[in-house]
C-alpha cells in the first residue's frame, strides 16, 4: 500500500502542519511570513515535462499553460485554494459553503438581474509589465478579444457564450451584461481561463506566436504577475524575472525561476534528487510509491535523508477514451451499441493498477468527487463484461468483430501503456484495434475535424461548461455545426441538460441538475473513463517559506519564496 486509504484526507493533520509552519492565517493577496527573513535574489530551477504551445495566454488554458499562468498573468478572481476550502470545511463542517472563487485583480463584484449582469470593482493602481495601469478597458477588450473566433481561445465558449455586451462606466468598474443568467461566468473570469492583458498589446485578428506577419519585441506579452517572461523556448525552456512593480509590496523575492523541459518522470525525478534542479510537479511513481508507504496524501511530508519535502495529492485531470459518435463521418461509433460494447471491455481498475500502481485510481466519470465539488459519491458505471459486449457488437451488424483505429498521443498519462491495455481488454470482444500515435497540433488538428475513431484525452477543468458544455452539446456554429466538437454528439436531451446546468445561478441545483449529464455520458458510452493518479509537489529544502497549497496552482507560491544555501 502506498498510502494510508483511511487517511486520505486528514485536514486537521493538514492545518495542524500549516499552522506549524506559519501559515494558519490564509489570504491570496498577502501571504504571511512569520518567524523568518526573506533572502533577495538567486534563480529557482524547475524541471517541467512541457511548456505551453505558444507564449499567447488567451490561446491555451491546459496545465502546462498554467504553470506560465501562475507566475506572469493574472485574472480578475483565482479559484479558491485548497488550505482555504480546508480550513472551512474544519470550521463549519461538511455541509460548509465554500466560495469557489476569490478576488485577484478584481477586489469585489456584484450580481443582478438573476445572474445575467456582473459588475466588477477592480484594484486600483496595478501595472501590467509594459508600465501600463492595469483598467476597465483592458477587461473589455482581453474579453472581446477572447471572444473573437480567429484567436481560436481555448476559453472562448466558456467566458463569452452568454455574453452579450459590455460597459465601463468608469476606469475601474467594468459591467458584463449576459442573455442570460450563467452560473459558470464567475469561474470563467479565474485566471486559470481568462487572462487579462493590456489593451491592443496583440493586434487584431492575431495570435501571439503564430501570426507569421507579428513580430513582437518581447517573448511574451505583459501581464500583472510577478515576473515577467524574458525568454521563451517552447521545446527548451522559459525564463522568467521579477517584476519590480508588482502589485503585492516586496513580492517576489527570486530574480529568476526558470522552467526547464524534462519530459520524463524518471529523469527529472533524479536530477530533482541530484540537485540540478529545485522543484517539479511530477515526481517518478516508482519512487513517490516508496515515499509515501502508510503515509496520507494532501500532507506534506520532509524526506530528511534526501534534503527534500513533497506534497502528494490526486492529480485532477481524468485520463479517459473519447468516441467518435459523428453520424458522418468513418467511425464505428456513431452506434450507440458499438460504443456499450467497448465499454464492457474496460476495466477500470486494472488499468489504474498497472499504469500507476498503488498511486491510481480507478474514474467512471470525469470529476472525482473528493477533490472536485462536481464529482458524486454514487454515480453507476460499467463492470468488465465480455459476454454483453460481444452480444452488443452482434446486434451492431459485427458478429465477427470489426478494426478500430485508436489514435493515441503518447507523451501524456502513459498513453502508449494505456493503448495497449485497452488493445489487449477489447480484443476477446472482438474489438481489432490499431494503435496510431500522433503529437502536438496533429491530435488537436484531428479532433477537430473529426478525423479519429477513438482516441485518447486528459480531461476535466473547475466547472462543467468547460469541458461538458464545450464538448458535449450540439454547437451550431462552424465547424461543428449542429455537432458538439471533437465527439460529434446529437443529442437533444444532453444539450437540454447542460442548457440548464448553464442557467441555473444555484450551486446546489446545478449540480443536481449535472448529475443526469454525468450518467448520460456513462449509459450512452460518450466517454470510457479510465483513471486518476497520485503524483507529488517535491522539493529542495533550498526553497524557503514555499506553501503550495496556500494558492489554486502551487506555482503561484513562487512569488513568496526565496532561496537558502543547505
Amino acid at each position: 500500500m502506498a498510502y494510508t486509504k483511511n487517511k486520505i484526507y486528514d485536514r486537521r493533520e493538514f492545518l495542524k502542519w500549516i499552522g506549524a509552519t506559519g501559515t494558519a492565517a490564509l489570504t491570496l493577496n498577502a501571504p504571511p511570513i512569520v518567524g523568518a527573513t526573506p533572502k533577495r535574489g538567486g534563480t529557482l530551477n524547475i524541471g517541467t515535462g512541457f511548456l505551453m504551445q505558444t507564449a499567447d495566454p488567451h490561446r491555451y488554458t491546459g496545465f502546462y499553460a498554467r504553470q506560465a499562468f501562475a507566475l506572469a498573468w493574472d485574472g480578475l478572481l483565482t479559484p479558491t485554494s485548497l488550505a482555504e476550502r480546508y480550513r472551512l470545511l474544519e470550521e463549519h463542517g461538511p455541509d460548509a459553503a465554500i466560495p469557489q472563487v476569490k478576488p485577484m485583480l478584481a477586489d469585489s463584484w456584484e450580481t443582478d438581474k438573476n445572474g445575467s449582469r456582473y459588475v466588477f470593482h477592480l484594484k486600483k493602481g496595478v501595472q501590467f509589465h509594459n508600465g501600463k495601469e492595469f483598467d476597465s478597458e483592458d477587461v473589455k477588450w482581453s474579453w472581446l478579444r477572447i471572444k473573437d473566433p480567429i484567436c481560436q481561445s481555448g476559453t472562448r465558449k466558456f467566458l463569452t457564450l452568454f455574453l452579450d455586451s459590455i460597459e465601463t462606466p468608469d476606469k475601474y468598474t467594468v459591467v458584463a451584461n449576459l442573455s442570460q443568467p450563467y452560473g459558470a461566468f464567475l469561474m470563467a473570469n479565474t485566471w486559470c481561463y481568462t487572462i487579462m492583458l493590456p489593451k491592443d498589446s496583440i493586434p487584431p485578428k492575431t495570435i501571439w506566436g503564430e501570426t507569421p506577419t507579428f513580430k513582437p519585441a518581447t517573448p511574451a506579452p505583459p501581464g500583472t504577475g510577478p515576473f515577467r517572461i524574458t525568454e521563451f523556448q517552447q521545446n527548451y525552456q522559459a525564463i522568467f524575472e521579477r517584476f519590480e512593480n508588482y502589485r503585492i509590496k516586496d513580492l517576489p523575492y527570486l530574480d529568476k525561476v526558470v522552467f526547464k523541459i524534462m519530459t520524463q518522470d524518471g529523469p527529472r525525478t533524479m536530477a530533482l534528487r541530484a540537485g540540478n534542479i529545485d522543484c517539479t510537479y511530477r515526481v517518478d511513481e516508482a519512487w513517490l510509491a516508496t515515499k509515501l508507504k502508510g503515509k496520507p496524501i494532501n500532507t506534506p511530508h520532509h524526506l530528511k535523508d534526501e534534503k527534500l519535502t513533497l506534497w502528494p495529492a490526486i492529480f485532477p485531470t481524468t485520463y479517459a477514451t473519447l468516441l467518435n459518435s459523428h453520424p458522418e463521418k468513418d467511425t464505428p461509433f456513431k452506434d450507440e451499441r458499438v460504443r456499450q460494447a467497448l465499454a464492457y471491455c474496460i476495466d477500470q481498475e486494472a488499468i489504474a493498477k498497472a499504469l500507476y500502481g498503488e498511486l491510481g485510481i480507478p474514474m467512471h466519470q470525469t470529476y472525482n468527487p473528493d477533490i472536485s465539488a462536481w464529482g458524486y459519491r454514487y454515480i453507476k458505471g460499467r463492470k468488465r463484461d465480455i459476454s454483453k459486449a460481444r452480444a452488443l457488437l452482434k446486434e451492431a451488424g459485427y458478429p465477427n468483430g470489426l478494426d478500430v483505429d485508436f489514435l493515441v498521443n503518447p507523451v501524456f498519462g502513459r498513453n502508449d501503456l494505456r493503448a495497449q491495455i485497452i488493445q489487449q481488454m477489447a480484443k476477446p470482444a472482438g474489438f481489432r484495434i490499431k494503435i496510431i500515435t500522433q503529437i502536438g497540433v496533429q491530435v488537436s488538428a484531428s479532433a477537430r475535424t473529426y478525423a479519429y475513431q477513438m482516441m485518447t484525452a486528459a480531461i476535466g477543468g473547475e466547472d462543467p461548461m468547460n469541458f461538458y458544455y464545450d464538448q458535449l452539446r450540439t454547437d451550431p456554429a462552424p465547424p461543428a455545426n449542429g455537432y458538439s466538437p471533437r465527439l460529434g454528439i446529437k443529442d437533444p436531451e444532453m444539450d437540454r441538460l447542460l442548457d440548464l446546468v448553464a442557467s441555473e445561478p444555484d450551486h446546489q441545483q446545478r449540480k443536481a441538475i449535472f448529475k443526469k449529464a454525468v450518467q448520460r455520458t456513462i449509459d450512452k458510452a460518450y466517454i470510457i473513463h479510465n483513471n486518476q493518479a497520485i503524483t507529488a509537489f517535491t522539493w529542495s529544502d533550498k526553497l524557503q517559506n514555499f506553501h503550495p497549497w496556500n494558492y489554486y496552482q502551487g506555482e503561484q507560491a513562487f512569488a513568496e519564496t526565496w532561496i537558502e544555501d543547505v
